[in-house]
Order: C-alpha cells, then sequence, then structure tokens
C-alpha cells in the first residue's frame, strides 16, 4: 500500500448542505473538496484529480445535469464517478436522465449518514486499487533505472545532506556524525562530538521524551519519526524528528544509526495551525468545525444529565445589499461588528460560531425549558438590529433565526444543524416573522 490521500468533490450551491456533507465525511480517509456552482465543479474537474463527485441537482446557472455532462467530456474527469444528491428530483424520469448523463448512483435528501459513507467507501476502494495498480506499472519499469542510480548518489549524500547522519553507541556515544549533525548539536568541530560517552542524553533534556525512545528502540529495534525537543550546546531548546534503528554486526556489536531532521520551523506552523484551524479567520470566533465538535460535546453530556440543548442559526437581513452596495471591505467589518455584539450576549459556556457568509450558529448547552431559549433570541435580535458605524456611515440590519432544541427536534448535530436551518428559512418565508423553531415550520403551509 501506499500513502494515497483521495479527493472527493462536494457540489452544491448552499453552504449549509456543503457544511453537513463534509461533516458527514469527517472520519472517512479523504480530502473533501468543495465546489458551490456547477461552473466551478467542472473546472475543477479538468485541474484535479478526484476518486468520486457527490453533485447537487438543483442549482442556478449550470445544474447537476448539465455540468455532470461537461465533466464527462473531458479525458481528466470522464471516468470520476458521479453520485447525484437530490431532494426534489426523485421521480423515474429523472432519475433515467441522471444515470444517462453519466451518474453512477443516487442519494435523496435528507441523506441517511450510513448510507453515504458505505457508498463513499466502496468509490475510494475501487478508486484506490486502480491508482495502486497504476503506481505498480509505473514503478516496476522505473526500478531498474533507480537501482543503477542509487550507488552513485549514495556517494555524496553523507558528507553534503542537510539531515544529521550519525553512528552511535546504545549508551550515547557518537562514533560519527557528518557536519549537518556537529552543527545540529551546536559544535563547529566534529572532534568536540565523537568519542565522549553518554554524549547523547546531553542533548535529549526531557526525561520523558528520552525514556519513550529507549522504550522504543529497546522494544521494536527502531525509530521512525520520532519527534522530540534537542537542547544544543547553547541552550536553544530545537524540534526535531529522528529516524533511526539497531544494527548488530557479525561480531555481536551493536550500533545505532540514523538521521536527525531540525522541524522546529514546521512544529510552530502546526501548533498555530491547531490553534487557527477552531477560528474564524474574518471574525476571530469560533469556526464550523469548532462549532460542530463542541455541539457533538454538548449533546454527549445533555443525553447524560437529561438536559436540553438549543441550535440557533442566525442569517443577517440585508447584509448582501449592504455588502454590494458599499463593498466587501465594509461587509467584513459589518460581520467584525456583528459577531463582537453576538459574543457580548452569550455565556462562556455557549458557542457562537460563522458558519460562513453572513450565516451564524448559537449552542445553548444545559437549558431548562424553550422559553429560555427564544427569550435570549428576542433579545439578540434586538442586539442586531441598532445601528452600526462603518467608515462613517450608519447601517442598521436584521436577523432571521431558526432554531431546534435537542431532544425534541432531534438527537444528532447533523439532525439538530438541518433543521435549525429549515426553521429560520420558515421564518424567512412566513415575512412577520423574525425568528421560529422547528416545529412551528415542521408541517407544510
Amino acid at each position: 500500500m501506499t500513502d494515497l490521500m483521495q479527493k472527493i468533490l462536494i457540489v452544491d450551491d448552499s453552504r449549509t448542505n456543503l457544511a453537513l456533507l463534509d461533516h458527514m465525511l469527517r472520519d472517512v480517509e479523504c480530502t473533501v473538496v468543495q465546489a458551490d456552482s456547477g461552473l466551478e465543479a467542472v473546472d475543477m474537474a479538468r485541474n484535479d484529480d478526484f476518486a468520486l463527485i457527490l453533485l447537487d441537482i438543483q442549482m442556478p446557472g449550470m445544474n447537476g445535469y448539465e455540468a455532470a455532462a461537461k465533466i464527462k467530456e473531458h479525458e481528466r474527469s470522464k471516468s470520476v464517478p458521479i453520485i447525484f444528491i437530490t431532494a426534489i428530483f426523485q421521480d423515474e424520469e429523472n432519475v433515467r436522465q441522471g444515470y444517462e448523463t453519466g451518474a453512477v448512483d443516487y442519494l435523496f435528501r435528507p441523506v441517511d449518514v450510513d448510507v453515504l459513507i458505505s457508498k463513499v467507501k466502496a468509490f475510494l476502494q475501487m478508486h484506490r486499487q486502480k491508482v495502486l495498480l497504476e503506481l505498480e506499472v509505473e514503478q516496476r519499469s522505473r526500478t531498474e533505472l533507480a537501482l543503477r542510480e542509487a550507488e552513485e548518489k549514495y556517494r555524496s549524500i553523507f558528507e553534503r545532506a542537510i539531515e544529521g547522519i550519525f553512528q552511535c553507541t546504545p549508551e550515547g556515544e557518537f562514533l560519527e556524525a557528518n557536519p549537518a549533525m556537529v552543527r545540529m548539536l551546536g559544535y563547529d568541530r566534529m572532534e568536540d562530538v565523537l568519542g565522549k560517552p553518554a554524549f547523547r542524553d546531553k542533548f535529549m533534556p526531557e526525561e520523558s521524551e528520552r525514556l519513550m525512545y529507549k522504550e522504543l528502540m529497546e522494544v521494536n529495534g527502531a525509530v521512525t519519526g520520532f519527534e522530540f525537543r534537542l537542547q544544543r550546546r547553547d541552550g536553544q531548546v530545537v524540534w526535531c524528528s529522528e529516524s533511526s534503528r539497531k544494527v548488530h554486526q557479525d561480531a555481536g556489536e551493536v550500533f545505532i544509526e540514523g538521521v536527525l531532521e531540525d522541524i522546529t520551523e514546521r512544529k510552530n506552523v502546526e501548533f498555530e495551525l491547531k490553534r487557527l484551524a477552531t477560528l474564524d479567520s474574518l471574525t476571530g470566533i469560533a469556526n464550523r468545525h469548532r462549532f460542530f465538535d463542541r455541539l457533538e460535546h454538548a449533546l454527549a453530556l445533555a443525553k447524560r444529565y437529561g438536559t436540553m440543548v438549543a441550535v440557533l442559526f442566525v442569517d443577517l437581513d440585508n447584509f448582501k445589499h449592504i455588502n454590494d452596495t458599499h463593498g466587501h471591505q465594509t461587509g467584513d467589518e459589518l460581520l467584525r461588528q456583528v459577531a463582537q455584539r453576538l459574543q457580548q450576549r452569550t455565556r462562556e459556556s455557549d458557542t457562537l460560531a460563522r458558519l460562513g457568509g453572513d450565516e451564524f450558529g448559537i449552542l445553548l448547552p444545559g437549558i431548562t425549558d424553550q422559553e429560555g431559549a427564544l427569550s435570549f433570541t428576542r433579545n439578540l435580535i434586538e442586539v442586531v438590529r441598532q445601528p452600526y458605524e462603518v467608515g462613517g456611515r450608519e447601517l442598521v440590519i436584521g436577523a432571521t433565526v431558526g432554531i431546534s432544541f435537542y431532544p425534541e427536534d432531534g438527537k444528532d448535530t447533523v439532525t439538530l444543524i438541518s433543521r435549525a436551518d429549515a426553521a429560520m428559512y420558515g421564518a424567512k418565508k412566513k415575512g412577520s416573522a423574525d425568528y421560529g423553531t422547528f416545529a412551528e415550520y415542521d408541517s407544510p403551509g
């Protein structure tokens, strides 16, 4: 097997549907790429390699049927399997049309998570086998040439490598080290490093990391990508990654040989990305991934203690007009100010997140009755309606809020968010309502 991270393209003009599909696929080993229009999907399919495409049918501009036909016209994307997802076109004629345009399967909304994951995994497995077969054929043709070049390349790798290369005894005395290894330890001369008993332990100050390294080497005889903090001669601490193994010589002697890489920059970026991964870059509040995680945690606690949870889906009214009229810079600043106001109204135990565009989500865990959430919602709408000062202009917007409750409206993350979204659209459709619960708009009419 090989490290093959497959890609799935999900296509829908609704940001909410994209977010929900992305969340449903979070545990599947693949990279999920999003497109919000048929035209964008066609362009992405022609310029990247996808294992599977999940395609909405009803989209403005280029619908799903038209997008599928265009995708099948291009050499690179013509063999990519397409699964249509629809809530409307479920009759036999539309299903037939879908298969004629190149679809291999249909899923109907509301999407069953287990069915979706089962189908996706099946297609990913077929794609993986195809790619691995192609790679094997290519690899065999290149093996002979690679073997001829390997010996020549190895001649200079020791002295010229930017990674530290070393040999040492199990007790930590360096027997050999290349120039990069000497510099990494903070020395200028080779003789300052070689031949000194237990010298290695001096550079691994964290006892827990030192003990773990020795245990892995004792049990497995090797370590791969072992990350630890190395303290240089001058006291500076850097992050390193080591891959090394025990070598047993015929005479019975044992030594360790390996490669050491300075990964300080990567680790710093990794730490920062972990922090930013849960934040919305524009407003600084939580993003939708953090919202989903917090909601799942809140539902687990609610189930355990028998409490209620409210999910609020907040959509700003008149924001698009302001954004189009005064520009994106004004729109971005307005979103930041809205987020600040909403943040001031939420408790520390609540979660406020920007779900995308001008849509926000609010999670109210541990509530005792629905009236408390409704009162909170009314107050929130009044706060949003107060005028904003942006770039010397006074701007006014409103908000429409949809609310769903655990356990009454659903018992899982996807259902509760979908039903809060449905309640919001129901309130918008009614026209005279600023907010509504899923129970109010559950039935047609």
